[in-house]
């Protein structure tokens, strides 16, 4: 009975150790599979009715600090936040270039400034002309192009997010098969270390996007949530995710009215309560919403006031000039004429004028031509004023017309004759008329300073809104994306000899316009060295007053300061992420010098198993021998 015992506690020694140098072999064949967990073969004695009756394989566990395992899925979720923060704010770096790079923003406003200063000490130089508006044509293309570059960014960033949400529904399917799996060999007593790892791997995957909560029940399964809640996994059911990616982006585009959000469980039609874009914590999704639904739209903003700036103090310096000689019309045959942006639905609508405004007809030298048109200051209607205007302009022997065209003013010009305004204003705002009208329809009248100004009949720069096309101005359509459209007058880069030099001088009805006269050149070199206050934006820049340049110095300050904030995150996210995993592989890693030790006592203790074997086989056949 003895032989028999001791046989089998060899050979269970023999089946204990085989299974301990499978398990060693598994782990040095692995050492270097990334997020693999060493794996420990334990034995326990062998009791069989009370007797001691040689060694059995207890479990094999996996080595590892499920405290760190957590902590390290933690900083997974953080570092993966700060890689894609700190990836696109160096792309944004990128393209707005840096202070000393000819490219920057602020260089392409100080080139125009320095060529319309030439048109102002040579008005008479037909090449300074043309550098200026080639010039204003160059800043304007800069701007449409930063407008542009940021808007392909955020399609990125929604194409990512639709990437991201493909790959986590992947990985959650995996999971909740793997729970199955997990459990299923638990119950029939089989391990399950190297399942556990490939459901560590799909929850170390997701955990780059997003912050998880994670808990595992009594038969080995993980329940999966989302950071406020949600259910991800539970057993072996799973959800999903949807999303609807935004193919082509404009400034326009927004959450949750144009853009989709990330739905869990919503099905085909899904309702508001499944929507939990706003509830996504940390990881690379949460960092690219972020990015695509305020950072980025905070630096159009931040590129809209700028040139919403520009736009309006130069048109308004602008307008005083007299546009010699004028534009065309909207029509192929249509004589030269002054075609406003402002868009009067209302043109029945009281307007007040806060002081005389004078209109004279000049010839080609121009010289008056006749006596000049004044309005008198007071109450009056848009209505009133074209027809005055028309009224003047078409008495014998007729120099042109003024007409509502698509509710814009439009005042065309005989050949030969062209149409001077003078605001008779205070000298304290450069001679410009205040007019008081509700331009965007809330029953209160805004100020507004400059007649021409005011209508857009002879503005420098334009900038069609991005919904409709119709020209954006104070207080009239959105002003949202108008840095991507913003663009010199066509009919100032189709003749630059359309920009406006100098101004009417004189006292009605002698008025005359020098040919010589820079007054209005000289006032647009002026513009640029202004101070004007350019409101807070958030996420970006605090409210401050500057000038043009100035404005777009914050703007690449800022972003410059962001972008070494993200890296120096980044860099700290890394080093500690990477001092975590160390900590975690130091226990969970192969340490091959540990796994060849454990490989000889194995190997010696099923040597030594085999040799009792044998000593009992030859005891045995002993004892047959001497029946």
């Amino acid at each position: 009975m003895s032989l028999s015992i001791a046989l089998s506690s060899a050979l269970a020694g023999l089946q204990v150790n085989q299974t301990a140098l499978q398990v060693t072999s598994g782990n040095v064949a692995n050492v270097n599979t990334p997020d693999y967990a060493r794996k420990v073969h334990q034995q326990q004695n062998r009791v069989l009715g009370g007797q001691g009756n040689g060694v059995e394989t207890a479990q094999i566990v996996r080595r590892i600090d499920q405290f760190l395992r957590r902590d390290l899925m933690s900083e997974t979720t953080v570092l993966g936040n700060a890689e894609v923060t700190a990836d696109y704010y160096n792309r944004m770096q990128a393209m707005f270039g840096s202070l000393g790079n000819n490219n920057a923003l602020g260089n392409s406003i100080t080139d125009l400034a320095l060529a319309i200063e030439n048109v102002a000490n040579s008005p008479e130089v037909a090449a300074h002309r043309f550098d200026a508006v080639n010039e204003a044509v160059e800043m304007a293309q800069y701007f449409n192009n930063m407008g542009t570059d940021i808007q392909n960014l955020r399609t990125q960033a929604d194409a990512e997010i639709n990437a991201a949400v493909d790959i986590i529904n992947a990985e959650l399917e995996i999971i909740a098969d793997l729970n199955s799996q997990i459990a299923n060999n638990i119950t029939k007593g089989l391990p399950v270390g190297d399942l556990e790892d490939r459901r560590d791997v799909a929850v170390k995957t997701i955990s780059e996007y997003m912050e998880l909560q994670e808990f595992t029940d009594s038969f080995g399964q993980i329940r999966l949530f989302t950071a406020s809640g949600r259910s991800l996994v539970s057993g072996t059911s799973y959800g999903t995710l949807s999303y609807t990616v935004t193919p082509f982006m404009t400034a326009n585009e927004t959450y949750p009215t144009t853009i989709s959000g990330i739905y869990l469980n919503g099905g085909a039609t899904p309702p508001p309560t499944s929507d939990i874009t706003t509830e996504i914590r940390g990881g690379k999704l949460q960092a690219l919403i972020d990015m695509r639904d305020n950072t980025l739209p905070a630096m159009t903003e931040q590129l809209d006031q700028l040139a919403g700036q520009m736009r309006d103090s130069l048109n308004r310096v602008h307008n005083r000039g007299a546009n010699t000689p004028m534009g065309q019309g909207t029509g192929a045959a249509d004589p030269a004429a002054m075609y406003g942006t402002r868009v009067i639905n209302t043109p029945t609508d009281p307007l007040t004028l806060g002081s005389d405004v004078s209109f004279a007809i000049l010839d080609a030298n121009g010289n008056a031509v006749s006596a000049p048109l004044t309005i008198a200051a007071g109450a009056t209607t848009p209505n009133a004023i074209i027809a005055a205007i028309n009224g003047h302009l078409t008495a014998a022997p007729g120099y042109g017309t003024a007409a509502w065209n698509a509710d814009r003013m439009e005042i065309k010009m005989e050949p030969g004759f062209r149409l001077a305004i003078l605001d008779n204003g205070p000298a304290a705002d450069f001679g410009d008329a205040t007019i008081q009208f509700d331009a965007d329809g809330d029953t209160a009248q805004e100020t507004y300073m400059g007649f021409s100004n005011f209508f857009g009949l002879n503005d420098m720069f334009e900038t069609p809104e991005l919904s409709t096309g119709i020209p954006a101005a104070t207080n009239q359509g959105s002003q949202t994306g108008i840095s991507s459209t913003i663009a010199v007058r066509q009919s100032l880069v189709d003749d630059p000899s359309y920009l406006s030099r100098g101004m009417l001088r004189g006292t009605p009805p002698a008025l005359s316009l020098g040919v010589g006269d820079n007054e209005i050149a000289q006032q647009l070199a002026n513009a640029f060295g202004e101070n004007l206050t350019y409101n807070s934006v958030a996420n970006g820049p605090s409210s401050t007053s500057t000038t043009f340049s100035g404005y777009a110095g914050v703007v690449l300050s800022f972003n410059a300061s962001a972008t070494a904030a993200a890296e120096d995150t980044l860099d700290f996210q890394t080093f500690f992420f990477e001092d975590l995993q160390a900590k975690f592989l130091s226990e969970a890693g192969v340490n091959m010098d540990e796994e060849l030790a454990n490989m000889t006592i194995f190997q010696n203790a099923y040597n030594a198993s085999a040799r009792i074997v044998q000593v009992v086989d030859e005891m045995l056949e002993t004892l047959l021998n001497l029946t």
